[in-house]
């Protein structure tokens, strides 16, 4: 299985048709930067009791979205959103009211049952971001989904492919879709999972894949395909390959493949002119060993890299450098994934230094964000060794050790001095900034965080930042998470601080998310399936200028700006207010009475610093200040002529409050630089960490004394800093004992006196353990790990726990974990028990709860077993990844006559209707009848079916009950209490017989059970016939036989022959004579086959449809259809349905012979596209057609002419 990331790079001419401005094609940006400065979103506007939920829709039921939502504007057309959910439905919207325009389901979705892996539930479809081309209208994705269009098929069956559709019509281009399966690479071609985000660079089309869990046999992928109609797969290059990658295996169960799986936590390919970057997780080969490697020489086994990549014209992709940490081999033992996140590029223009003039950073579930050279990405252990310097180090700018695991990248901001923010798990969000240290080498510092943590579970999204034209003091901090929602921040911190701006609530966001941006509006999707539009409802009456920047302003002094304002509609301006007092605005310098629309104004704002002070002053009335970045908001409020306008007008103030004088400032002011765990492989380099001094005055700072070792980065007596000028210091940690250690450095200069405090502890490594609890109380440590339920009566709930203890010296983190999410065998705390991230401190356990939740069924049904595992490892290296493999057998009431085994002589066989003629022949009442009475009088009697119904009958008979009378148990009918027994049914209302069986004297077969196979054999010489129902008994087993054979004449075709039909459907036409034939996959339905897509020509005697229609529902599916026409069967008098259509997503079709005017069988892309409303991944027909089931009475001989 190919692992399961992917996305999409291509190279295209000059566009055609110019973008607009404020569109969004892809996730993010090409460089996958996190930076949007195009979509007209302003702090004051999204901060303000205006922005809020403009729309929520909701559409299929378990319908969710992987892939972002994207952004376009078509030739001559206005703003829409391209929706591509996992259950491969894709949908165009309008982009201010979210009506939807178009809707195609491209195929059935692959099934999350079929693998057993829950990291996406119930259905796995579209899960990449697609990727739209506007130079041809076109929208690129890969679905997966099974071999030729069928809904199920298992993991063998899965496959995937590039679609390629106009953007508007949503219908397939030419040459399009392009089947990825089948092609060979280096590695056996087995199935993938598509989930990165897409990117196009050249008319190649590029896309990374990953596996399910780490499940199955799959080695990391990256496949080129042509957007050249009919050229197809270009390139298929596997991150793993020979010699240095594991022999291939046929086995696609077999977790033997190479591994090295991209997918980034949906996170796109960072492109760069003709090149790109992947970020891979686990492998095996581990080629390189422990012997250190150039980047630039090849390597056959890319896991636990940085890769760069070019894509020639002719679409072939090549290696051409690389990054492996140091530790690879116990970041692969210990499922430590480099490959969480991508890459994120940041702009050269800001983030660049002394020969590094691009920078590439990417961070991992290793908790370590990596900060690299781009054009250099550093290979493998080139840099020097640490304490053990004859073992090499990573080659790399700089190292950042996060507070946890990381999912999804990292975000930047270039303006106002050039930020990075990331997430860790459960922890604050962090922003550095990017500096420079004594030879000129770019250094990145922690400078704030948000206030508040993040959830603690996987899913938080990639950082993203918008600013308002790309202009200074607008940049907005965007993060999703999977419990608070959308979150908001001004993206520059204050005092250490990125202060939360309000937004609604939307709820938890769908893992892995971040918002898509349009025109003053963003869009996000929820764990529920809703798409989420953010807005303001209203328009603004004013256009100011802002933000209005007061640049440098000096403590003691004054500065003055002009805003300048053109109204937008007929207004008056009332009055204004600042949010901070030292911002002044005057009421009588704005202007009076009504302004016409266009007429232009302007008025002073002061930013008033002269009764401030550095220092807090004895007895002042006024605050201390500090040097540094400051804001405000200035409200203008308006009486406008028009409704629907704000009356309230917000205008972003900024500015830098600096010192006359020479002023220090140190960031941060205490630096722990964590926790070294002695004798691991990341011990040798120690943990480093970096510090600011700055000076934020107006006159050069000279420092004249210092309390710290000597080092060549740090500041020496004599130097100097001018104004605004900073220096960025690196520290590193070392330590070979365990214990905590802190020191401090110090400074004395002209611009006053400063020290940082340093702190750091090493420990000894975390020491695992695992066991299950045991149903005596205690707790069972036996490996392999098992968890056997043994047996669960039906109707019941039993849990265990699994317990994972730390007893090492360090926290222990959980870095992998994949829960059971079955119906009777589940995880029930699944986001919150044993999840990756978690972190156990020393001497503690953690507990995973797992529960068998078996279902109530009735009496005498056979046993059952269900079995999954519980995938897990944690970051002790001697530990490995652990199935805890969990099984039960849920076993039912045995009541009536016993077999010697135990087993109920007497087995449930279904429910029934007993009217318009009974099943069974003899009664017999009791008022405390309950089915083990009801049975032993039956047997008594030489009966081989017993019965009851209404609470207090019991009937015996010896003729097997007939299919056509058979209810589902799902409808309920059979829902009445014994008397003697209320916990059992007996039968129910409106002549409906619960029946069971002597299964020593018969086998149900399709006489009594729509669709069940028939018998293989039989030894029992009783004869019945359905219709006279004689029978002779005595041996052990019975075989029924119909004594007639049902034949119904209908034809499908543009002939007027009529063709007899045999009792079961075939699985292909028969040829005749001037009838058109055609192949007929068929499936089983309740008894009913599907025999395809056929129309409904307009006209017919049924109120202008060819069959009668039962009703209309928007919960439609084929089986809700199919139960309700065989519920006919129960009315009095009954009908018996020979064929069945499903139409228009909701509209349910019903005939008791051929449709009429006889329908043509249809085919191609418009062939019943309509998904039903019920179900989606279902296909409910179209206008004017539907899918057609039939009996098994009734199949097709002929079909009409295709279309």
């Amino acid at each position: 299985m190919w692992p399961r990331s992917f996305f999409i790079v291509a190279f295209w001419p000059i566009f055609v048709h110019p973008l607009a401005p404020t569109d969004e094609i892809q996730d993010a940006d090409p460089a996958q930067s996190g930076y949007l400065d195009n979509h007209n979103m302003q702090p004051t506007i999204v901060g303000s009791q205006n922005f809020g939920i403009l729309w929520q829709n909701t559409y299929g039921a378990k319908e969710k979205w992987y892939a972002k939502p994207l952004v376009y504007t078509p030739p001559g057309g206005t703003q829409l959103i391209f929706l591509a959910s996992s259950m491969n439905v894709i949908r165009t919207l309008d982009a201010v009211n979210g009506t939807m325009l178009s809707s195609r389901t491209v195929q059935p979705p692959f099934l999350q049952s079929d693998i057993g892996c829950t990291d996406i539930p119930d259905y796995i479809g579209i899960t990449g971001t697609p990727i739209i081309d506007a130079s041809a209208n076109t929208a690129y994705f890969f679905a997966k989904g099974y071999k030729n269009g069928a809904s199920s098929g298992g993991v063998a069956n899965g496959i995937y492919k590039l679609y390629a559709v106009d953007i508007v019509t949503l219908q397939n281009k030419p040459g399009f879709p392009v089947l990825i399966d089948g092609n060979f690479a280096d590695n056996d071609n087995t199935r993938q999972v598509q989930r990165p985000s897409l990117t196009i660079i050249n008319g190649i089309v590029l896309g990374g894949f990953g596996g399910h869990c780490d499940l199955f046999n799959y080695t990391g992928m990256i496949v080129g395909v042509s957007t050249t109609p009919g050229v197809g797969v270009t390139n298929l290059f596997a991150m793993e390959s020979s010699p240095g990658a594991s022999p291939v295996v046929t086995d696609i169960t077999a977790q033997k493949g190479g591994k090295a799986g991209i997918w980034q936590s949906g996170m796109g390919f960072a492109t760069d002119g003709n090149r790109f970057f992947a970020v891979t997780g686990n492998g095996q080969g581990h080629a390189n060993g422990d012997v250190p490697s150039s980047g630039r020489l090849p390597l056959s086994t890319l896991d636990e890299v940085v890769a760069s990549f070019t894509v020639s014209a002719s679409g072939k992709v090549s290696l051409t450098d690389y990054f492996e940490p140091y530790e690879y081999l116990s970041m692969d033992a210990g499922d430590r994934d480099l490959g969480s996140s991508g890459v994120t590029l940041l702009d050269p223009a800001v983030f660049s230094g002394t020969g590094v003039s691009r920078i590439a950073i990417t961070v991992g579930k290793n908790g370590k964000a990596y900060i690299m050279n781009a054009n250099n990405l550093g290979g493998f252990k080139q840099g020097p060794g640490g304490m053990l310097s004859f073992l090499g180090t990573d080659n790399i700018i700089q190292t950042i050790l996060a507070q946890g695991s990381v999912f999804g990248g990292v975000g930047s901001y270039p303006l106002e001095g050039g930020f990075i923010y990331f997430t860790p798990v459960g922890s604050p969000t962090v922003c550095y900034k990017i500096g420079l240290d004594s030879q000129g080498a770019p250094l990145f510092t922690l400078v704030g965080q948000t206030a508040t943590n993040s959830a603690g579970r996987v899913g938080i999204g990639v950082p993203t930042v918008t600013s308002y034209k790309g202009q200074a003091g607008t940049g907005i901090l965007w993060i999703s998470d999977p419990n608070l929602g959308l979150q908001a921040f001004n993206a520059v911190p204050v005092n250490g601080i990125l202060k939360s701006i309000p937004l609604t609530a939307t709820g938890g966001l769908n893992k892995f998310q971040r918002p898509s941006f349009g025109d003053s509006r963003l869009y996000v999707s929820d764990t529920s399936g809703h798409v989420f539009c953010l807005g303001s409802p209203v328009s603004l009456p004013l256009s100011c200028s802002q933000p209005v920047d007061f640049g440098d302003t000096a403590i003691g002094s004054t500065s003055t700006q002009i805003v300048n304002c053109t109204a937008l509609i007929p207004t008056s301006i009332n009055s204004c207010t600042t949010g901070d007092a030292t911002w002044q605005c005057l009421n009588s310098t704005l202007p009076k009475g009504q302004l016409s629309k266009g007429q232009t104004f302007r008025f002073p704002v002061t930013w008033n610093l002269t009764q401030s002070s550095i220092n807090d002053a004895q007895n002042a009335s006024f605050g201390k200040v500090q040097p540094g970045v400051a804001s405000t908001n200035l409200n203008l409020y308006t009486t406008n002529a028009v409704p629907k306008y704000s009356n309230i007008l917000p205008i972003s103030l900024t500015g830098n409050t600096v010192s006359k004088l020479a002023y220090l400032t140190i960031k941060p002011l205490e630096v722990d630089l964590g926790g070294i765990v002695v004798g691991s492989a990341g011990a040798k380099t120690g943990l480093s960490a970096s510090l600011v001094l700055q000076n934020v005055g107006a006159q050069t700072l000279t420092f004249f004394g210092r309390r710290v070792d000597n080092s060549s980065s740090l500041p020496k007596v004599g130097d100097t800093l001018t104004t605004g000028q900073g220096l960025s210091i690196p520290v590193q940690f070392l330590a070979n004992q365990t214990g905590a250690y802190s020191t401090f450095l110090q400074w004395w200069t002209t611009g006053g006196n400063g020290y940082v405090l340093l702190t750091g502890s090493a420990s000894a490594a975390p020491i695992a353990n695992i066991s299950v609890s045991t149903i005596e109380g205690g707790w069972d440590f036996s490996e392999p790990v098992n968890m056997d339920f043994s047996n669960v009566a039906a109707g019941n709930t039993v849990s265990r726990n699994i317990r994972i203890c730390n007893s090492g010296g360090s926290a222990l983190t959980i870095t992998k974990s994949k829960p059971p999410i079955d119906v009777e065998l589940l995880a029930p705390n699944h986001g919150t028990d044993l999840h990756e991230a978690q972190k156990i401190v020393v001497n503690t356990c953690a507990l995973g709860q797992v529960s068998i939740v078996a279902a109530p069924l009735g009496v005498n049904r056979p046993d059952h077993t269900v079995s999954d595992v519980w995938i897990l490892n944690v970051d002790d290296v001697s530990f490995g990844v652990h199935d805890v493999a969990i099984s039960a057998n849920i076993v039912t009431r045995q009541l009536g006559p016993l077999l010697p085994n135990g087993t109920a002589e007497y087995s449930y066989l279904g429910c029934y209707y007993d009217g318009a003629g009974r099943q069974l022949v003899k009664q017999f009442n009791n008022a405390t009848n309950e089915n083990g009475w009801c049975q032993a009088t039956c047997f008594k009697a030489g009966y081989i079916f017993a019965g009851t119904e209404y609470h207090t009958q019991c009937w015996c008979g010896n003729t097997a009950p007939s299919y056509s009378k058979y209810t589902n148990d799902t409808v309920k009918k059979c829902e009445m209490s014994c008397p003697g027994d209320i916990t059992q049914a007996c039968g129910g209302d409106g002549t409906y017989v619960s029946i069971y069986y002597d299964q020593t004297k018969y086998v149900p077969g399709p006489d009594s059970i729509p669709g069940q196979s028939k018998p293989g054999s039989s030894s029992l010489s009783t004869s019945t016939s359905m219709a006279g129902s004689t029978v002779k008994s005595g041996l052990a087993t019975s075989s029924l036989s119909s004594s007639s054979t049902a034949s119904i004449l209908i034809s499908i075709s543009s002939s007027s022959s009529e063709t007899p039909l045999s009792p079961r459907s075939t699985s292909s036409a028969t040829s005749t004579p001037g009838i058109p034939t055609a192949s007929i996959t068929t499936s089983a339905m309740q008894g009913f086959t599907s025999l395809g897509c056929f129309s409904d020509p307009a006209g017919g005697p049924f109120q202008a449809h060819n069959m009668p229609k039962l009703f209309s529902n928007n919960s439609m599916s084929p089986e809700l259809c199919i139960s309700s026409a065989l519920a006919r069967l129960s009315a009095t008098p009954a009908t018996i349905y020979a064929f069945v259509g499903v139409e228009y997503g909701r509209e349910c079709f019903a005939h008791t012979a051929t449709p009429s005017p006889q329908p043509s069988s249809l085919s191609g892309s418009t062939a019943c596209t309509m998904t039903c409303m019920g179900d989606e991944s279902r296909m409910c027909g179209g206008p004017n057609m539907y899918n057609l089931y039939a009996a098994p009475t009734a199949t097709i001989t002929g079909s009409g002419a295709f279309e």
